[in-house]
């Protein structure tokens, strides 16, 4: 038996047992008859959450249990996706699938279980889309695939039904939501042709950047030089100031070497230059202009491309930082 301070282990025990069903955090122990402090015990306070059981995940048949080790989802805390339209359908990007589940239907059904039950955006969530025509809140209502990709299926106005049986693909933005919201139109005039004086001089930048990069660093390599390509693209817009986008850039080999100027033209001509970050890509083909966070400014969105692999990917435009910034990535492909 061991003595503290004229008091033994199990009495000092048994107080501390005593202070815990009280419902004390701290007990402070000390020994009347001598007045000295014999030992102070810390008993952490319960957690609400400490008798609750993390809910097991649902089971899935085998074959669905097979292909789920073939799913790699967004993170569960993601919140920004890229919508497109494929198919006469839109989808949302969520995830790559490295196995074939659409030619067999037995696969196909086992990988729809797999993500309905796996997936971090749930069937059900609601998401608000941002596009060119507004924007609008959807359901999520079904899995698919489509190239390598796991997307869902959602459903919304008979305006987005409409636009994703048109020619043009659609390209916009989700953003899980548990608000509900009214769908908001575009007041953006993207459609309207530009004056012609504006048009002169986009082509002027234009030509003006292509010099640049053509009396600038070039390819290092001889092979590299013989197949040294121009590209161009340029969409219309409401940029704050500006109206117009512009991408012109040098390419060589299959991406191997890029050199690349992304500019804004206002309507008195005046060109921005834009810094972009977009992680492991080089090359970018705007593909359309819209407000893609709901700031009031025009964002664009783009094919964008490296050695064999691309995306399309929407970057958010801050003109005061005079940069690009990707918001999302979505429908992801890679040559083999």
């Amino acid at each position: 038996m061991i003595l503290v301070g004229g008091c033994d282990s199990r009495s000092v025990r048994a107080r501390a047992d005593g202070a815990a069903r009280e419902g004390t955090d701290t007990a402070e122990l000390r020994v009347a008859d001598s007045g000295v402090a014999a030992r102070t015990a810390t008993l952490p306070a319960p957690s609400p959450d400490s008798t609750r059981r993390t809910p097991k995940p649902a089971r899935l048949s085998p074959l669905a249990d097979s292909i789920s080790n073939f799913l790699v989802f967004a993170p569960i805390g993601e919140s920004w996706f890229t919508v497109s339209s494929r198919n006469r359908r839109t989808f949302v990007d969520i995830g790559r699938v490295d196995t074939e589940v659409r030619r067999d239907s037995a696969r196909a059904a086992a990988y729809r279980e797999a993500v309905e039950k796996r997936s971090t955006v749930p069937i059900g969530a609601r998401l608000r889309l941002r596009g060119p025509w507004g924007s609008e809140d959807v359901t999520v209502t079904a899995a698919d695939a489509w190239n390598g990709r796991i997307v869902l299926r959602v459903a919304g106005s008979a305006l987005l039904d409409s636009l994703a049986r048109g020619k043009a693909t659609l390209i916009a933005t989700a953003f899980r939501t548990d608000s509900i919201a009214e769908p908001v139109r575009d007041s953006c005039d993207r459609r309207t042709p530009l004056a012609a004086d504006l048009v002169a001089r986009v082509a002027v930048v234009r030509d003006s950047l292509l010099q640049e990069l053509r009396t600038g660093p070039q390819p290092p390599y001889e092979r590299l030089q013989r197949k040294v390509a121009v590209a161009t693209s340029q969409v219309t817009g409401c940029f704050g100031a500006g109206r117009v986008a512009l991408a012109v850039s040098l390419r060589a080999g299959n991406l191997e070497w890029v050199r690349e100027r992304i500019v804004i033209i206002d309507t008195a001509g005046k060109a921005l230059a834009l810094r972009v970050t977009d992680f492991r890509f080089r090359a970018h083909e705007l593909l359309a202009a819209f407000d893609a966070d709901g700031d009031g400014v025009d964002d664009l969105a783009t094919r964008a491309t490296t050695e064999r692999a691309g995306a399309t990917t929407v970057l958010t435009l801050d003109p005061k930082a005079k940069r690009l910034t990707r918001l999302t990535a979505g429908f992801a492909w890679e040559d083999q």
